[in-house]
């Protein structure tokens, strides 16, 4: 299991070194985010070619589908083993369903090498999953964000981050990647973390939002 970033030690940088962060800082507690176990980075990838251009619910449910087919959590083995028209069965289009047994055959081949990940830097494991057909780069940012919790991480590819980015620094358009690389420069080496905290805040006001439709 991966150690878990002293969070708060990154809070702390970023309060000397991004002082625009420090009202979202002061507002939200400590990032609870935890590494995911080794065994569950297979499906939580997978979740990623499952969920394109499905509504959340639609993809929940085929997802627990697929864990009631092939087991929970999911490996690439357990795929290799079945057939396309198997994993169609479940639910899955003919595309998806090539997408999860190319990625489960690479997987078994070791030619994207998930058991190395904890091991290997961001660049290494973004160059091994960009190959693999059916996930994108917002796919794998999130990946290597959320489950692996590396601090460095900027999901250029999240409409959330970058409208809440554009707020943030009094953008007149939503920031393109090489933008968003400068103008979060001075967050390293936490920049996952100022991403958080720019979620948490979307998230409010969200929620906010709903509140104030329910009574109207």
């Amino acid at each position: 299991m991966l150690k878990t970033p002293d969070w708060a030690a990154g809070a702390e940088c970023l309060r000397e070194h991004a002082p625009e962060l420090i009202p979202l800082i002061d507002r939200f507690p400590v990032c609870e985010l935890k590494p995911e176990p080794k065994e569950k980075y297979f499906g939580t990838l997978v979740t990623g070619i499952v969920s394109q251009q499905l509504p959340p619910d639609v993809s929940l449910q085929l997802l627990e589908k697929l864990g009631k087919f092939l087991g929970n959590p999911l490996q690439p083995q357990a795929v290799v083993e079945v057939s396309i028209e198997a994993l169609c069965e479940q639910g899955l289009v003919k595309q998806k369903a090539e997408y999860l047994k190319s990625f489960a055959e690479a997987a078994v081949a070791g030619q994207v090498t998930i058991e190395k990940f904890s091991e290997m830097t961001d660049a290494e494991i973004t160059k091994q999953l960009v190959q693999i057909r059916g996930l994108g780069q917002w796919t794998i940012e999130m990946f290597l964000l959320l489950a692996l919790c590396r601090t460095d991480v900027i999901p250029s590819a999240d409409f959330i981050f970058k409208k809440e980015l554009k707020l943030l620094m009094g953008l007149s358009d939503i920031p393109k990647r090489g933008q968003i690389s400068k103008i979060t420069e001075h967050w390293r080496p936490w920049r996952s973390l100022g991403v958080w905290y720019l979620w948490q805040f979307a998230a409010e006001k969200e929620q906010e939002e709903k509140v104030v439709k329910k009574k109207n």
